[in-house]
């Protein structure tokens, strides 16, 4: 599997297909892993580009990172593999990644998708997370994922990661409820329709009111993920507006 030297740091990323390039961004304490059952699918069509964010997954585990590390280690691995414009979909921490970096780089961006979207955190948000990463609570079958996700060093990665993303100036960076409006590529929300204290619905409807070209699917009965409840459902939806920007 591909790995490249970015901004001075071993970083992991999955590489498939040909085509128009959709950047795939996982979640928080997360990796590519966690999406690569999309890619036989989405790869048909599209080179699917799938880093693991610096301090997870495959890429270098660190305790500490500057806040915009996330969004310039995107912007310099597309710079290597050559990539000067691309479709971006990010789940949960992923879509706060991409949305800044339409934000910041909107050059760089033809179309975004963003599902289970945060554009800021409070503190009923920062609970829910430092209860989803207390490791000394998780079963065997978590220890077993997270494994999976990161490696033998996955305890270290979950405690980096609530130490990273407890930054009041991550925090700062990644609230973007302000800039948001900012981004004017089309842009495709997805959700579950279980509200949560981390993926709040009415995050949801502040976006879709806010962007300029915007367009929301809600799917019912599972949690904030689309992509993770309804796989193949959310593909279905999700080719339809790549394709749809492509005509």
């Amino acid at each position: 599997m591909p790995t490249k030297l970015v901004n001075g740091h071993k970083h992991f990323f999955q590489d498939e297909g040909e085509g128009p390039v959709l950047v795939m961004l996982h979640g928080a304490g997360s990796s590519s892993i966690s999406l690569q059952h999309h890619f036989s699918d989405l790869s048909a069509n599209f080179r699917i580009i799938a880093p693991d964010f610096r301090a997870m997954g495959k890429s270098d585990h660190l305790s500490e990172i500057p806040p915009s590390s996330w969004v310039d280690d995107l912007a310099e691995l597309l710079k290597q593999l050559s990539v000067d414009k691309a479709f971006i979909y990010g789940v949960s921490l992923g879509s706060r990644v991409a949305l800044k970096f339409a934000i910041d780089f909107p050059e760089m961006v033809s179309g975004l998708v963003l599902d289970a979207p945060i554009i800021a955190q409070d503190a009923s948000g920062n609970s829910a997370t430092a209860q989803v990463f207390n490791v000394d609570s998780y079963s065997e079958e978590r220890k077993s994922e997270m494994m999976r996700l990161h490696g033998e060093d996955w305890e270290n990665v979950a405690r980096n990661y609530l130490n990273i993303r407890n930054n009041p100036d991550l925090q700062e960076y990644y609230n973007l409820r302000e800039s948001f409006p900012l981004v004017e590529c089309p842009v495709l929300i997805t959700r579950g329709d279980r509200d949560d204290n981390n993926h709040k619905l009415i995050y949801t409807y502040e976006l879709l009111k806010g962007f300029k070209d915007a367009r929301l699917a809600i799917l019912p009965g599972i949690g904030f993920s689309a992509a993770a409840g309804r796989p193949e459902e959310f593909r279905g939806i999700l080719l339809g507006f790549l394709n749809e920007l492509q005509q």
